[in-house]
C-alpha cells in the first residue's frame, strides 16, 4: 500500500513539474517575442529615418544638377547666337565684295568691247586703204611667204640631192670594185651526172657483172644510175639529187680502190658511207670556217653548214655561194667601217634555210627560225631572213648581205637552169596566169621569184584588182610547185596617146 502511494506521489510530482515548467517556458517566450517586437518596431523607425534623410539628399543634388543644367543650357545658347551674329557678319562683307567684283568686271567688259570697237574700226579702215578684206590680206600674205620659201627649199633640197646621189653611186661603185677584186671564186658548173676514173678498162666489166648483176644491184642501192659506155677510163653517174650522187660516187671510188665488186660488197661499203656522212659534214663545216679564218661555232652550227657542200641553188653550189657571200661581206664590211667578223658569220649562214625548205617553203623564215634555235646573233638572223626583202632590215649588216648575195648571184656563170625545164616551167606559169579572166599580159622575172600582171583597165578597177591576184595564188599553190616566196604585182594604167599635127 504505501508502495503504490508512493508511485503515485511520484508521478504527480513528475506531472505538476512539467506543468510548471512548461508554463514558465512559455511565459519566457512571451516575454523575449515582445522584446523583439520592440526592436523590429525602433529599427523600422530608424529606417525611415533613413530614407527620409537619402531623399532629402537627392532631392538636393538633383536640384543642384538641374541649376548647372540650365546654366550650361544657357552659356551654349550664348556661344552659338555669337556665332551667329559673326557668320552673319561674314556673309553681308562678302556680299559686299561680290557686288564690288561685278561692278569692276563690267566695267573691265565694257572697256573690252570698247577696245574691241576701236580695233575693228582700224581693220575696217585699213582694208578700205587696201581694198581687202582680213581674210583676204591674210590668204595672199601666207601664199606669198609658202610661195618663196618652198621655191628656195625645193631649189636647194634638188641641188643637196644630186650632189649626194652622185656622191653615194661613186662611192658604192668603189666598193663594189674594190670588194670584187678580193674576190677569185671559181665558178664550176654542177650537172646531173658525176664522172668517175677507173685504174684499167677491165673494171667496167667487174662493174656489170655477170649478167648485170653487180651493176643492178649498185643502182637498186644507192639509187643512182650508173652509165658504163665506151668513154675509155671512165664510168658516169646520173642522179637529180645531189646526195645520192655524192654517196654513189664516195662508194664506187672505194669500191673501185679495193677491188672487190659484188652485190654484199656494195652493200657494206654504201652503208659505211652512210655512216660517216655526218662526219663528212662536220669536216666540210670546219672546211669552211677555216677557209673564211672564222672561230670555232657551235658543233650543230658547224655540221649545218657542212650540209652546203651537198646543196644547189639554180645549179650553183650552196657551199660556193655562201663562201663567196662571206667574202665579199667582209670586203664591204671593212669599206664601211663595219664588223668584219659579223659580216662574215651573217654571209656565210644567210642561205641556211635552203637545207631545210621543201617545196612552197620560205628559206628565209625557217633559216631565221634555225638560227634562233641555235642562239646566234640577232643581226646574223635579220641577215638571213631580211635578204630577199622579205622582212625590214634592221642592222646595216643585212643590208650588206643582201648586196653580197645579188652580187654573187647574178655574176656571168654562177648559175644556171636547165633550159628545157626552165622554159618549161615559166611557160606553165605564164599560161596559167594569163588564163585568168581580166588579165591582159604578164612579166615573169627573177626566175619566177617575181611576177606582174597587167590587167584590162576596162574590165577590172582598182578594187577588183586584190580579188584577181588572189585568184592567181590560189591557181599556183593548186596546180604548180615553187620555190620560196613569188612576188605578184599587179598593175593597172590607162594609156591615152594623141598625135597634134
Amino acid at each position: 500500500m504505501p508502495l503504490r502511494l508512493s508511485i503515485v506521489l511520484t508521478i504527480g510530482g513528475l506531472l505538476l513539474g512539467g506543468i510548471a515548467g512548461f508554463f514558465g517556458y512559455k511565459k519566457t517566450l512571451t516575454a523575449k517575442a515582445l522584446k523583439f517586437k520592440e526592436r523590429m518596431a525602433k529599427a523600422k523607425e530608424i529606417e525611415e529615418e533613413h530614407f527620409a534623410e537619402a531623399k532629402k539628399k537627392c532631392d538636393e543634388l538633383i536640384a543642384t544638377a538641374e541649376k548647372k543644367a540650365e546654366k550650361i543650357e544657357e552659356q551654349r545658347l550664348a556661344k552659338m547666337e555669337e556665332i551667329q551674329n559673326r557668320l552673319l557678319d561674314r556673309e553681308e562683307k562678302m556680299e559686299q565684295r561680290l557686288e564690288k567684283l561685278e561692278e569692276e568686271k563690267g566695267k573691265i567688259l565694257q572697256l573690252r568691247q570698247q577696245a574691241e570697237d576701236v580695233a575693228k574700226q582700224q581693220m575696217q579702215k585699213l582694208a578700205e586703204i587696201a581694198e581687202l578684206t582680213p581674210k583676204q590680206a591674210k590668204e595672199e600674205i601666207f601664199a606669198m611667204v609658202e610661195k618663196e620659201q618652198q621655191e628656195e627649199i625645193n631649189r636647194f633640197v634638188e641641188k643637196y640631192k644630186m650632189i649626194k646621189t652622185e656622191e653615194a653611186e661613186t662611192e658604192a661603185a668603189k666598193i663594189v670594185v674594190n670588194s670584187l677584186q678580193k674576190i677569185a671564186t671559181q665558178n664550176i658548173s654542177e650537172f646531173t651526172t658525176k664522172t668517175v676514173d677507173l685504174p684499167n678498162e677491165e673494171f667496167k666489166g667487174k662493174l656489170i657483172g655477170r649478167e648485170g648483176r653487180n651493176i643492178s644491184f649498185f643502182e637498186k642501192t644507192t639509187g643512182v644510175e650508173l652509165i658504163v659506155d665506151d668513154t675509155p677510163g671512165t664510168v658516169k653517174l646520173s642522179s637529180f639529187d645531189h646526195e645520192k650522187r655524192f654517196l654513189a660516187a664516195q662508194t664506187l671510188e672505194l669500191l673501185i680502190k679495193d677491188g672487190r665488186i659484188n652485190p654484199m660488197y656494195i652493200e657494206k661499203i654504201y652503208h659505211q658511207v652512210v655512216d660517216e656522212l655526218q662526219t663528212t659534214f662536220m669536216d666540210k663545216g670546219k672546211e669552211a670556217l677555216n677557209l673564211l679564218n672564222i672561230p670555232m661555232m657551235k658543233p650543230e652550227v658547224v655540221k649545218t653548214i657542212g650540209q652546203f657542200f651537198l646543196r644547189f641553188s639554180y645549179g650553183q653550189s650552196l657551199r660556193t655561194h655562201c663562201v663567196e657571200v662571206a667574202k665579199i661581206a667582209e670586203a664591204i664590211a671593212i669599206e664601211l667601217w663595219l664588223d668584219p667578223l659579223l659580216a662574215k658569220k651573217a654571209g656565210l649562214l644567210h642561205d641556211v634555210g635552203k637545207i631545210l625548205t621543201t617545196t612552197g617553203e620560205s628559206h628565209t623564215k625557217l633559216g631565221a627560225d634555225l638560227l634562233r634555235k641555235r642562239g646566234l646573233d640577232p643581226v646574223i638572223i635579220n641577215a638571213a631572213e631580211s635578204h630577199h626583202y622579205d622582212v625590214p632590215m634592221t642592222h646595216p649588216i643585212s643590208r650588206v648581205i643582201a648586196a653580197a648575195d645579188a652580187m654573187s648571184a647574178s655574176r656571168p656563170g654562177a648559175r644556171f637552169d636547165t633550159k628545157e625545164l626552165f622554159i618549161e616551167k615559166m611557160g606553165e606559169l605564164e599560161k596559167l596566169i594569163i588564163e585568168v579572166e581580166g588579165v591582159e599580159k604578164v612579166h615573169i622575172m627573177q626566175a619566177g621569184r617575181e611576177i606582174m600582171v597587167y590587167v584590162n583597165p576596162k574590165t577590172i578597177n582598182d578594187l577588183e584588182i586584190e580579188k584577181l591576184l588572189a585568184e592567181i595564188w590560189i591557181k599556183i599553190e593548186q596546180q604548180l610547185d615553187y620555190p620560196g616566196i613569188i612576188r605578184i604585182s599587179g598593175i593597172r594604167e590607162t594609156k591615152i596617146i594623141q598625135y597634134l599635127r
